[in-house]
């Protein structure tokens, strides 16, 4: 007869891990809300006004301005591309802008191409800084419009190489090469190429509002 032996269950060791410390993150303040709501009324727009050139609901944009709700990146692109800022613009902190930029021809970042020409960013916003600038080029028989036009600044438009012809209310401004256009941003600048060859520009803006 055989006798069973019984296992001494013993108490679980101790090991010496202690818990992981929580790590804080801190999320910055980027008040997406109130650059909104500011740009908006720079711009002399309605909450309505903003809905319908955005797309947005009047309801959705009220919440975002009054910081009731944080916009899905579809509605920011939205508001961005109806306010004339770039989405970059909402949610960057101040600090976040560099006091300097050196931009190589071949990593300027390029707004736009197409048909009618391209636009390329050729400086940006500083930490200190309220000018940005695209080099654009366009091309025969095409039309456009300022792509950085914002309210409450100035305009500078230099032509570098071929004919622009700039349409500012009922007046009309015809810029060859070595020529320039500096005036305040009332409202859009359109921009035409008659001639018959392509016209390359700086356009330059400069937001004295936010001074």
């Amino acid at each position: 007869m055989t006798t069973k032996t019984k296992k001494k269950v013993g108490r679980p060791r101790k090991t010496d891990k202690s818990p992981a410390p929580k790590v804080e993150l801190k999320v910055p303040e980027v008040r997406i809300g109130e650059k909104v709501r500011n740009i908006r009324k720079r711009n002399g727009h309605s909450i309505q006004k903003l809905s319908e050139l955005s797309g947005v609901s009047p309801a959705g944009i009220y919440k975002i301005e009054t910081n009731g709700m944080v916009p899905t990146v579809t509605t920011l692109v939205k508001l961005a591309t109806a306010l004339g800022h770039r989405v970059s613009h909402f949610v960057e902190e101040e600090e976040s802008y560099p006091e300097v930029r050196h931009i190589r021809k071949k990593e300027r970042s390029l707004l736009a191409s197409g048909q009618e020409g391209r636009t390329e960013v050729v400086a940006e916003r500083l930490r200190k800084g309220r000018l940005e600038s695209v080099y654009r080029t366009l091309e025969p028989g095409s039309k456009s419009k300022n792509p950085i036009a914002q309210a409450g600044g100035e305009h500078l438009i230099y032509c570098l190489k071929g004919e622009l012809c700039i349409c500012r209310g009922e007046e009309s401004f015809h810029l060859k090469e070595g020529d320039s256009l500096h005036c305040e941003s009332n409202g859009r600048l359109n921009l035409e190429n008659n001639s018959r060859t392509e016209v390359r520009f700086l356009v330059v803006n400069a937001n004295l509002s936010e001074i």
